[in-house]
């Protein structure tokens, strides 16, 4: 299977995300980033799964503040359960898969499972691969990004087993360094299992163990950032904030930030 063909050419490098502000109401926080030129966007769908907020409220806001949705960032799902757990799971997706198709977005972030990295085996390998090739198979024009969150795909080499066996175009990783990195994790290391396999990067920062902006705390990561670029890296970094502090505030220093990072990478 071929490689979802995204909308990559003339795009955006770098997309702000909405995550930082699931507690704000969304059309408010739409019409914040727009004032402050975060026109690019990564959207949580955290409002319209759970907050009720309805797609074509969300699009009108989209079209009234000339805003551009590139990335749906989905909720909960666990694909390491079986059945009749697992179609929970895939009616979660549909409803994901169904918003994303309206919005015009054929990106959607997920999550590999709450599995404990202690309880991961062959057997589970199985399940997992089993249900993400049932997945590319269901939504073959949808990319399917997994994130390293936590538990088992807090550990590189699961996520590199896993989507090296499901070995789909559309199935990839939605890689965060940060995460591995606050887990114990040096994120270039985990880099060079998982390089082949990435779709999709997250960008922020951390300090002292907590989460903070991108380019500020304990962990430099221009060096990863100048790997997967030099590297031929294509596509888009989401920039998210996390932190305690004022989230639009900080969510609009980082995407500054991140934007003359890469475009001074990309061009050097």
């Amino acid at each position: 299977m071929q490689l979802v063909q995204l909308k990559v050419s003339g795009a955006p490098r770098v997309l702000a995300s909405t995550t930082s502000h699931k507690r704000e109401a969304l059309l408010s926080t739409l019409d914040i980033f727009a004032r402050l030129g975060l026109r690019d966007l990564d959207l949580n769908l955290y409002h319209i799964l759970e907050a009720g907020v309805r797609v074509d409220a969300v699009m009108k806001a989209v079209k009234k503040h000339d805003l551009r949705l590139w990335v749906m960032s989905g909720g909960w799902c666990d694909f390491y359960d079986t059945s009749p757990e697992i179609e929970k799971t895939f009616a979660s997706v549909a409803r994901q898969v169904a918003i994303a198709s309206e919005c015009g977005v054929n990106l959607i972030r997920l999550f590999f499972g709450r599995l404990k990295y202690e309880c991961y085996s062959p057997g589970n390998l199985e399940i997992i691969c089993n249900n993400l090739m049932r997945l590319s198979e269901t939504y073959p024009h949808i990319l399917f990004v997994f994130e390293n969150h936590d538990g088992a795909s807090l550990h590189p080499e699961v996520c590199r087993d896993v989507l090296t066996h499901v070995n789909r175009g559309n199935v990839r990783m939605n890689f965060d360094p940060i995460n591995f990195e606050r887990s114990g994790t040096n994120s270039i290391a985990a880099l060079e299992q998982v390089r082949p396999l990435i779709g999709h990067v997250h960008l922020k920062g951390l300090h002292k163990g907590e989460y903070c902006e991108f380019g500020e705390g304990d962990v430099d990561l221009m060096p990863l950032l100048r790997s997967l670029i030099g590297n031929g890296y294509q596509g888009w970094f989401t920039v998210e904030y996390e932190g305690n502090n004022d989230g639009t505030l900080r969510l609009y220093e980082s995407v500054l930030r991140a934007r003359a990072a890469i475009a001074d990478l990309t061009h050097s």
